[in-house]
């Protein structure tokens, strides 16, 4: 899985804003890369996560030093979970999360993996991240996910199921 991280000051979006078709960072307005002091900045990122269980998370995480706030993250797709059914990437968990503290890490279930293959949603997914410090500095962080990595896990759990 591929991770870009960036640290960009740029303008939050307003909370409840429609999903964006596609991602370009290079096209966000006012790129200007700030030099956050080593060691005191949040750092918010998010990821996929596959369990033991055959299930498929997506996780925000706040792996820096110090509190996130009014963070948001952007989709290039709609992720369906719970086999279809529910639009995950428009849950209000990812429009607005007012306060993520350093070290927490929020899990949301999307689906059993092998239902989410069956659905055929999307593989690649890229996200954008927006976040705050306490003292109101922007920050941004683009990665991209490559889910197909997990393929060979769900055959392995479907074997580990029938036997």
């Amino acid at each position: 899985m591929a991770v870009k991280k960036s640290t960009t000051k740029i303008k939050n979006p307003k909370p409840g804003k429609k999903l964006q078709k596609k991602i370009n960072p290079r096209l966000v307005k006012n790129p200007k890369i700030e030099n956050p002091k080593p060691g005191k900045n949040p750092d918010v990122i998010v990821d996929f996560e596959y369990d033991n269980e055959g299930l498929l998370f997506i996780v925000i995480e706040n792996i820096g030093n110090d509190s996130a706030y009014n963070t948001s993250v952007r989709f290039n797709k709609k992720i369906l979970g719970i086999q279809k059914t529910k639009n995950i990437s428009s849950l209000s968990i990812f429009q607005t999360l007012k306060f993520l503290p350093p070290g927490k890490k929020i899990k949301i279930l999307v689906d059993l993996f092998q239902f989410y293959l069956a659905c055929k949603q999307p593989m690649k997914i890229s996200t954008v991240i927006f976040f705050r410090n306490k003292s109101k500095q922007r920050f941004q962080n683009s990665i991209q996910h490559d889910l197909s990595i997990y393929k060979d896990f769900a055959e392995i759990y479907q074997v580990k199921k029938t036997i």
